[in-house]
């Protein structure tokens, strides 16, 4: 690394940490204000509360890194700007491209270390979080958890209808059960059917479980009584999450890892129908953390442009630009959820990062 490396890296630091630290206190104070009312008509406990901010903070951590980027690289390049630095480095020769340089390389390790906070960081938290919030939800006596809920273990193979839930020492009793058991060499699934069942940390107990199998490509059913019949897996701990909060930009695929999410998608696949949901939520785990680089990409140029006019323009021209990429992709992401044959799910999460670097590219071959 050379010293015009250094030297813009190492102004890169400091507005990079704050930016951080101060974005996300913000949003953790945004999240607490906006669910103040429901801590308060559920009677969380301050414990609660404080568990809920300490486990949801990695997801926001991992959501601001792009941010963090942005107000790094904009308030180096002003202040770089601003005491003619960059004169001194384009008058001896020296192209914005190799001054920006050191920048760039930043974005891409931020962007791989954001993608790797979210791979082994992210998912842990958000789990704990939902297990956090499904202990409040059960300490809250005058509410019974939702009812009528389909779930699908992680592999696909477990699809179950739960028509009641009810708490019974520390159990979850279940009510109106419907199992649908897919087997791997692509036969019609077993359906069990139970008036009740009892849910145990991924263990299931069926009672007078009626079994139902059929052979013969549906021709020929076999069917069976068990008195009590025992499964393993897991359901999502949001299903039993009774007290619902508002979270930015929150999703269920925030607690499956990318690796995961790829493999059911693969699954998917084989049975002939992908979902694009899954596929919307695989391709923005990618996008997110790439954005770090598109920032650091579109921002050094602008900031530059607009050095002159004070320090305080390249706080303001972060903010403009996050505020502006996070609406376009909150946008898309909400068109192509709902609308994916209208917005498929690959230009729904890479539209705005190949808008913005496009932007940023024209801005630096202006600026050169």
């Amino acid at each position: 690394m050379k010293l015009v490396d250094r030297a813009v890296a190492r102004e890169m630091v400091v507005p990079f940490l704050i930016g951080q630290a101060a974005v996300v206190l913000m949003l953790t104070g945004t999240v607490l204000y906006n669910n103040a009312d429901t801590f308060l008509s559920f009677n969380i406990p301050a414990a609660g509360i404080a568990k809920i901010a300490f486990y949801f903070m990695p997801y926001l951590v991992g959501l601001t890194m792009p941010v963090a980027t942005a107000i790094g690289a904009s308030l180096a390049v002003s202040r770089l700007s601003r005491d003619a630095e960059i004169t001194v480095m384009r008058a001896a020769g020296i192209s914005l491209r190799r001054i920006f340089a050191s920048i760039f390389v930043t974005g891409i390790v931020m962007s791989v270390a954001a993608f790797a906070f979210g791979e082994k960081v992210v998912p842990w938290a958000n789990r704990q979080y939902e297990r956090t919030m499904t202990e409040l939800s059960r300490g809250v006596r005058f509410l019974s958890p939702r009812e009528g809920q389909v779930v699908q273990s992680a592999d696909r193979r477990y699809t179950v209808y739960v028509g009641r839930i009810s708490q019974l020492r520390g159990k979850s009793r279940l009510h109106d059960v419907t199992l649908l058991v897919r087997p791997p060499e692509g036969r019609l699934p077993t359906v069990m059917q139970a008036e009740t069942a009892d849910y145990a940390d991924g263990r299931w107990t069926l009672h007078d479980a009626r079994i139902h199998v059929y052979e013969d490509h549906g021709d020929r059913e076999v069917f069976t009584r068990s008195r009590t019949l025992h499964l393993d897996f897991r359901l999502p701990e949001r299903m039993f999450n009774m007290i619902s909060l508002q979270l930015p930009l929150y999703s269920s695929a925030a607690s499956i890892p990318f690796r995961d999410l790829a493999s059911r998608i693969a699954f998917q696949r084989q049975t002939g129908y992908v979902n694009p949901q899954d596929l919307l939520d695989l391709h923005f785990k990618l996008s997110v953390p790439l954005s770090c680089l598109v920032f650091a990409l579109v921002c050094p140029p602008l900031a530059m442009r607009f050095a002159r006019a004070g320090g305080f323009m390249g706080v303001l021209l972060s903010i403009i630009l996050v505020f502006v990429y996070w609406n376009t992709m909150l946008a898309a992401r909400i068109i192509g959820s709902r609308f994916p044959e209208v917005l498929p799910p690959i230009a729904a999460a890479w539209g705005q990062n190949g808008i913005f670097t496009l932007i940023g590219l024209w801005f630096l071959r202006k600026s050169e």
